[in-house]
């Protein structure tokens, strides 16, 4: 790094970087965020900056969801991804399933972070979004754009769930939450049950906090009142239940230093009779063109069902006076298993030592029917130091620090008979015995150095600027690939020997230094503009890329590189007295390299530049003195240069279609209300055009895209005091409306028809909280 550049960052000293989870001294409840005028103080945020920032003073897209608005979207059954959906413009729709796969933001990934510890991976199976329930959830912060907040994984924005804790001045209290939803079409079998408690205490230097949740589905209806079928890919959230105990306990030392340990179990495990239709004699998956039923059919046997399962710990210690600093540390280690549906693949016999006569023979057993698990094990640990120094009479606000991570990846195929599977036309689902590696077994290290800072230049201007470093070496051992492993079984059946080749142990080491450089402008007590550039760094999923490769392949930093985003926006914004809050951004994003998902279902990475560019708006307006309106739009474009040098747009799982949400909302002094919603989303047909038209080359592939159809669905959502505590009542897709998500439309040409499958119809929520 050249000594200006080096220099320069010293000059005004920060990066937007990672912060921690909020401690009792920096925290700020919801209801005194919502009671407190904007002018005077912002809701504070701990994910833009690493110290506590009000959002007035952030040089970026902030926005914070606040648990009123988290309890009054969380009928039971919805998942965090729901709700995000319909309050975060930039985000993308929720997918529906229990993956938020496709859920970008500004066109790029999403780091999830649980109180303030990054839940994103190197190796990604995009399940953050199912990982803890919102009764659980004090609030949410959202940082939009690419950021080296966190170190590697934030390209395209930051969302930060914190978690409830204990309300100072309360000895003891406790809630209760008993909820209920409902299909369209009564039944037992289409119900939806919650229950959570939480239980909290404050005493002196201690205090502590307790929840627990239980959630049992049952299916989901189309807007005809069908069992919606099974959702193969990524899997479905029907027939599931799903356990959730959060804890933590907070001791006050003395007056400067504070620790805090906090503990999360989570287990979401399917137990379903039904499987997808896969029509007379698996013509869903044999015969070329054929149109699937998607109804489900009921004679499921699979003893090992779809299950998301996690427990996490941290421990946290901050002293604010530190030889005059404030000093945070951080220790937190989290284990996680993710299990989906099994799914049918062909094994590829182009190296089977026979002849073409022979291998046309064999094709039609040449397939496998597998189930994989990934399993992660992540440990790290942060620290930082905060410090307030003077320069020409002016507080230079400063954060430095460093932070470590390991990772270790592992996912396997278990192999079920095939014989079975096709007798029963894809209904009982038997063990062989039989497991194969799906991507070698990877160890992930991340090392990260950070400085930071604010800088006031005038009592209206406001500078933030800085630099992270951040070395990321993955080891992965030596394996053998799985269609090589299959194969070897395949003709071993047959007698003809063939020992599988592998692929040898390899190294990739990469390093990248990042910048970012903003400034706020107080136009007055209520309104800022700002400008903003900062960059984002992500290593592809190392364990997916080398799932798919031929043997002989060799690891190295060459051919698996990683992506570096420079973005850069301009805002607008306005808190105001009243309740009127309005924002606008433009922004704008490149990259020299596309992670593409191909046809095949291999993932690589193209030396191509792409580009991602929108606006995002959002508005709420106090109409009468018990009554305001609002709404979101986010626009988004997203292009890669195909093998010709065109730029081609990218498919829906990365770019989001235009999405608007619109609401009106009635709220009494007693805790009743009335809220209407609307979420829309635009069709295009741009990314599936392009996909015919584009030039591809054995780097630059063809990525699959749909046509998308535009939908939009309303909701209907109340709350009375009543009965010692709050009623909640909700009627969702109100209109009945037939349509598919985003995500199950881009399905039809990534993973095929079978999991294009309609979106849930109209369903009544009802739900009852008391505190005491």
């Amino acid at each position: 790094m050249r000594t200006t550049h080096f220099s320069l960052s010293l000059l005004f000293l920060a990066i937007s970087s990672q912060i921690y989870a909020e401690t009792p001294a920096t925290r700020v409840s919801s209801q005194a965020a919502n009671t407190q005028p904007s002018s005077t103080l912002s809701p504070i945020v701990v994910t833009a900056t690493r110290s506590p920032t009000s959002i007035a003073e952030i040089a970026g897209t902030v926005q914070t969801i606040a648990q009123v608005e988290i309890v009054q979207q969380a009928a039971t059954g919805k998942k965090v991804a729901d709700i995000l959906a319909q309050l975060v413009p930039s985000l993308g729709a929720s997918s529906g399933t229990i993956s938020n796969y496709g859920q970008t933001m500004r066109g790029r990934q999403v780091q999830i972070l649980i109180d303030g510890v990054p839940q994103t991976g190197s190796r990604d199976v995009s399940r953050q979004l199912n990982s803890i329930s919102p009764a659980l959830i004090d609030h949410i912060e959202v940082v939009s754009g690419a950021s080296s907040i966190y170190g590697s994984g934030a390209t395209g924005g930051i969302i930060n769930i914190i978690t409830k804790r204990a309300t100072e001045g309360e000895p003891l209290s406790f809630e209760s939450k008993v909820g209920l939803t409902a299909g369209n079409r009564f039944s037992s079998d289409a119900l939806a049950y919650e229950v959570a408690q939480t239980a909290a205490f404050s005493h002196g230097a201690l205090d502590g906090f307790l929840g627990a949740s239980f959630t049992q589905r049952g299916e989901q209806q189309d807007s005809r009142g069908e069992r919606i079928a099974p959702e193969p890919a990524q899997a479905d959230r029907q027939d599931t239940q799903t356990v959730d105990i959060n804890g933590r306990l907070n001791l006050r030392l003395n007056d400067q230093q504070r620790i805090s340990l906090g503990a999360q179990y989570y287990n979401d495990e399917q137990d379903s009779d039904y499987a997808p239709d896969y029509g007379p004699n698996l013509s869903a998956l044999l015969v070329r063109g054929y149109q699937p039923s998607l109804k489900a059919i009921k004679g499921l046997q699979l003893d090992k069902q779809p299950l998301t399962s996690r427990y996490a710990i941290n421990a946290q210690y901050q002293n604010d006076d530190l030889l005059g600093q404030q000093l945070t540390t951080e220790a937190y280690y989290r284990h996680e298993k993710s299990r989906f549906f099994p799914f049918v693949t062909a094994i590829n016999l182009a190296r089977a030592p026979l002849s073409d006569a022979q291998k046309q023979q064999l094709a039609a057993r040449g397939y496998a029917v597998l189930q994989s698990e990934s399993e992660v094990e992540v440990a790290g640990a942060r620290a930082a130091l905060q410090s307030n120094l003077n320069l020409a009479d002016k507080t230079l606000e400063l954060t430095y620090g460093v932070d470590y991570e390991q990772e270790t990846d592992k996912q396997q195929a278990d192999s079920h008979d095939l014989t079975r599977f096709m007798s029963s036309n894809g209904l009982q689902y038997q063990s062989s015995g039989k497991t194969y590696g799906f991507g070698p077994d990877v160890d992930i290290n991340k090392l990260g150095v950070f400085l930071q800072s604010r800088l006031p230049l005038t009592d209206q201007l406001s500078v933030q600027a800085g630099v992270r470093h951040e070395k990321i070496d993955s080891d992965s051992k030596q394996y053998i690939p799985t269609n090589e492993a299959m194969l070897s079984d395949l003709l071993a059946a047959y007698r003809i020997a063939y020992p599988p080749s592998s692929v040898a142990a390899g190294k990739v080491k990469h390093d990248a230094t990042l910048f970012n450089l903003g400034a706020v402008y107080a136009l007055n007590d209520a309104q800022q503009v700002f400008a903003n550039f900062s960059q984002g760094f992500s290593l592809p999923d190392v364990q997916r890329m080398l799932r798919d490769v031929q043997p002989g392949f060799v690891v190295n930093s060459a051919n698996i590189e990683p992506i570096k985003v420079n973005n850069y926006e301009l805002g607008w914004r306005m808190q105001g007295t009243d309740g009127l809050n309005l924002g606008l951004t433009g922004f704008y994003n490149t990259s020299d390299k596309v992670t593409q998902f191909n046809r095949d279902f291999s993932v690589t990475v193209a030396d191509t530049d792409e580009r991602v560019y929108g606006a995002e708006a959002n508005f709420s307006v106090p109409v009468l003195s018990q009554f305001k309106a609002g709404g979101t739009l986010a626009y988004t474009r997203g292009q890669f240069k195909d093998a010709a040098g065109a730029w081609r747009e990218l498919n829906a799982y990365r770019v989001s279609p235009v999405k608007g949400t619109l609401f009106g909302e009635w709220n009494d002094d007693h805790d009743n209300g009335l809220r209407v919603q609307m979420l829309a989303i635009a069709g295009s047909d741009r990314a599936y055009n392009d996909a015919q038209q584009a030039a591809f080359s054995n780097t630059v592939r063809a990525t699959p895209a749909s046509k998308i159809k535009g939908y939009a669905v309303m909701d209907v959502l109340a709350h009375a005091n009543a009965l010692g505590g709050r009623i909640d009542f909700g009627v969702y897709n109100v209109w009945n409306t037939e349509y598919r998500s985003v995500y199950s439309q881009e399905a039809a040409a990534t993973y095929g028809l079978m999991s294009s499958i309609p979106a849930e119809g109209r369903t009544y929520g009802l739900s009852y909280t008391v505190r005491y």
